[in-house]
C-alpha cells in the first residue's frame, strides 16, 4: 500500500508540474571594448532580438553581456553560450576553426571593416613602408582593430616585435595621441573617429585589407534545424515589418550570410 501510494504522489507531483520548461539558452553578446557601450545598454539593445529568438525556437533566451577578451574567449572554449553576437571578429573566428561554433550570419555593412592608419596634415610621411621605425598607436591588443594592424604591418615586411606601438583603450583617444606628438601614426577601424580626423585637417596614410566584423555564432550543440531557423530570422529582420523593430533597436542594416572560405582565408591572414 506504501509503494501505491508513493507512486501516485510522484505522478500527482508530474501532473501538477505540468510540462517541462524548455531549457534556456544563453545568448552572449560583446560589441568590443574599444567602444563605450555599458552592459545594461547592451541588455536593452539585445533584448527585442532575444524575444524574437525565443519565440522561433521556443525556449528562453538570457542575454548575457561580456566586455572582457580574456572572459570572452575563456567563455567560448568552454562552450559557455549558446549563440554569440561578436564584434572582435578574431574570436568568433577563432571558435569556429576550434570546431565549437558555426557561423549564422555576418552583420551588413561591416562586411569591409579596415584598419585606417592616421597621421598629421604636417607629417612628412608619404607611403606605407616609411612607418617602420616610427611611433604607432592603436587600440587595446586584443582589439580585431589591433589584430588587423599587426597583419598589415606582417604584409609590408616589418618586424612587429621591433617596431614601437603604443596601445590605447579607446579608438577615440588615438587622434589625442597624435594631436599632443606621442606618437606619430595612429591606427583606428573607427569611421566616426576618421571621419573626425579628416574634418580637422588630419590624413589617412593607408587603409587595410577590409575583414568582415560583428559575427552572429551558434554553438555546434544546436541542431541543424535550430540554426537554419535562427538564420532565416536574422536575414529576413531587415524586410519584416513585425520583426523590424528589434533590428532598429540594435542599431544595423540587416543581416547577410557569410562566405566560410572567405573567413578560413582571414583567419590564416589574422594568424589566429
Amino acid at each position: 500500500m506504501t509503494r501505491r501510494l508513493l507512486a501516485a504522489a510522484a505522478l500527482l507531483a508530474c501532473l501538477l508540474a505540468g510540462p517541462a520548461r524548455a531549457q534556456e539558452l544563453v545568448f552572449g553578446v560583446n560589441e568590443g571594448v574599444t567602444y563605450r557601450i555599458t552592459p545594461q545598454e547592451t541588455r536593452d539593445r539585445y533584448r527585442l532580438l532575444a524575444d524574437l529568438i525565443a519565440r522561433t525556437l521556443r525556449r528562453p533566451v538570457r542575454v548575457e553581456p561580456v566586455d572582457n577578451y580574456v572572459k570572452l574567449r575563456r567563455n567560448l572554449e568552454a562552450g559557455h553560450y549558446d549563440l554569440v553576437y561578436i564584434h572582435p571578429a578574431h574570436h568568433a573566428l577563432r571558435a569556429i576553426r576550434d570546431g565549437k561554433y558555426q557561423l549564422v550570419a555576418l552583420t551588413k555593412g561591416y562586411t569591409e571593416y579596415k584598419a585606417q592608419f592616421l597621421v598629421r596634415k604636417e607629417s612628412p610621411l608619404q607611403k606605407a613602408v616609411e612607418i617602420g621605425d616610427k611611433r604607432l598607436v592603436m587600440p587595446d591588443p586584443d582589439s580585431i582593430t589591433a589584430w588587423m594592424v599587426r597583419a598589415t604591418l606582417r604584409d609590408l615586411g616589418f618586424d612587429v616585435a621591433k617596431m614601437t606601438i603604443n596601445t590605447t583603450r579607446y579608438q577615440d583617444a588615438i587622434p589625442f595621441m597624435l594631436e599632443n606628438g606621442f606618437n606619430d601614426v595612429g591606427a583606428t577601424a573607427a569611421n566616426a573617429v576618421v571621419k573626425e580626423w579628416q574634418a580637422k585637417g588630419g590624413r589617412v596614410l593607408f587603409a587595410s585589407r577590409p575583414v568582415p566584423i560583428k559575427h552572429f555564432i551558434a554553438s555546434t550543440r544546436l541542431s541543424k534545424a535550430e540554426v537554419e531557423a535562427v538564420r532565416a530570422l536574422l536575414l529576413g529582420l531587415e524586410t519584416s515589418t513585425k520583426d523590424k523593430p528589434a533590428l532598429t533597436r540594435i542599431g544595423f542594416q540587416g543581416f547577410v550570410a557569410g562566405n566560410e572560405q572567405q573567413l578560413t582565408e582571414i583567419t590564416k591572414w589574422l594568424g589566429i
